[in-house]
């Protein structure tokens, strides 16, 4: 563990007293677990952005040109106004 000194406005240090207290947790164990949700984001965003740039329009096009063209079920059915 490390220690990590930062400097928020009162009514942000307020918000995160009273969360944790609902949250029945220290408020040290509350910031660390919306840090951790927090980087956690950050990781998959950098993730999918890696993956999109390895991709292409033309290999999606060739992908979806080999789904069968079939009617959706109707649970998975769109529907849009007027029907």
């Amino acid at each position: 563990m490390s220690t990590l000194n930062i400097t928020i406005p009162d009514s942000i240090r307020s918000r995160l007293e009273r969360c944790a207290k609902e949250e029945g947790v220290s408020m040290d164990a509350f910031v660390a677990s919306v840090l951790s949700q927090r980087v956690a984001v950050a990781d998959a965003d950098s993730y999918v952005r890696e993956r999109a740039e390895r991709g292409s329009a033309e290999s999606l096009i060739q992908l979806l040109d080999k789904a069968p063209d079939n009617e959706p079920e109707p649970g998975d059915r769109i529907i849009g106004k007027g029907e």
